[in-house]
């Protein structure tokens, strides 16, 4: 099978999202599948064995840019090579404006594939835009949403909430999680993580991993490391990543005193993140409620054995009552992840079956081996299908 996947991420990063699209073409290529990525070009570039990258001319070299930039060149662009090409299938990372470009699939008669992890609504919501342009988005959404042949979540709660709000047929859907390359992330020597990262060896390490955003709600379990610094005196919490809530979370740091006991590490080449998680006691989720949330992060800290706790949002309810790989905290109150906390700490023997049982629930089904071949089977039947 031939697949064109459009996907407006910036490749000079290892971010969630890029990461996710090169793991989902890697996978499909060594199945045997001719992949070929458009990206926008912003200058880097990058080679994944058996896929090729079509670097779309921007303008701008900024990622905002390419915005609307991305697809209105995808409009004039990508007809060559559908002519050329002649894929069964046309992939996309979902973006509102894509439309401008996959509108082609009533003269070449491609098969069209969304695949959504998120709806932008919401996000804006959160981040109090205008309600002009909230609208405007949705608009959008409700628009875009309406060309595919098959749209593809990442959580059963996210297909529900798109089939309310945009009136979709859940038929129209396949629902496959997330997951983790177990081959990158993995157990490691927990002493030997810390003495490359220059740890305290006897301390007791909580870790967070990703974008420093509202969603994320890390003030709460900042918040909790203010009651727990009283019993723990040697526990760290470490926040790897950046983003636009870094300079609120530095404010709340120093203003309960706890520089020295919050690290932030900053944004971490990708070879190291599987070494920070090793270096932990216990992974945590912290999020603030969005429909049907399947963050990378997850299953990368089960792919490496480690304990998690979460946030009950967004339907991780139900991966945590299935696969009983850590603990949930009910509320966004840091008193709950106090007690959350402490009490996993407590309980040695349940910290290290929960381990366990997040590294059955990768090797069988949160890889992307598995999770593509789900994709891959309903590809076939949708192209059979034409």
């Amino acid at each position: 099978m031939k697949i064109f996947y459009l996907a407006r991420i910036n490749i000079a990063t290892e971010d969630a999202s890029t990461r996710h699209v090169f793991e989902f073409c890697r996978e499909f290529a060594r199945m045997g599948h001719k992949m070929v990525l458009f990206v926008p070009d912003l200058g880097e570039r990058r080679e994944l064995e058996g896929v090729r990258f079509v670097y779309v001319p921007v303008g701008i070299k900024k990622k905002s840019a390419t915005y609307l930039l991305f697809y209105l060149s995808l409009f004039f662009l990508l007809p060559f090579y559908l002519v050329s090409n002649r894929p069964q299938v046309v992939y996309t990372r979902h973006q509102q404006l894509e439309w401008l470009a996959t509108c082609w699939k009533w003269m070449f008669k491609f098969s069209y594939v969304i695949e959504s992890n998120g709806l932008a609504p919401v996000e804006l919501k959160m981040n109090s835009a205008p309600d002009w342009w909230i609208k405007i988005v949705k608009w959008m959404e409700w628009f875009c949403f309406r060309m595919p042949d098959l749209i593809v979540t990442s959580a059963l709660q996210l297909r529900d909430v798109m089939c309310g709000n945009y009136n979709l047929n859940p038929n129209k859907f396949l629902v496959v999680s997330n997951g983790a390359n177990p081959d990158v992330f993995k157990p490691m020597d927990l002493k030997v993580c810390r003495e490359k990262l220059q740890l305290d060896l006897d301390g007791v390490y909580l870790i967070f991993i990703g974008s420093l955003r509202k969603w994320h709600g890390l003030d709460q379990i900042i918040l909790a490391m203010v009651q727990l610094r009283e019993r723990f005196p040697d526990m760290y919490l470490l926040l790897v990543g950046d983003g636009e809530e870094r300079g609120k979370v530095e404010k709340l740091i120093s203003k309960n005193q706890l520089e020295g006991r919050v690290l932030m590490v900053g944004e971490k080449p990708f070879r190291e993140i599987p070494i920070y998680i090793n270096s932990a006691d216990i992974c945590l989720g912290s999020f603030i409620e969005k429909p049907g949330i399947s963050p990378l992060k997850i299953y990368e800290y089960m792919a490496c054995g480690k304990p998690l706790i979460c946030n009950s949002a967004g339907g991780l309810d139900a991966l945590f009552d299935k696969h009983k790989v850590g603990t949930l905290v009910l509320s966004q109150d840091p008193h709950e992840w106090t007690k959350a906390i402490g009490d996993m700490l407590n309980h040695p023997e349940r910290m290290a079956e929960y381990g366990r049982n997040g590294l059955i629930a990768v090797d069988k089904e949160f890889n992307w081996e598995a999770i593509c071949e789900k994709i891959e089977n309903a590809l076939d039947r949708l192209v059979s299908s034409k």
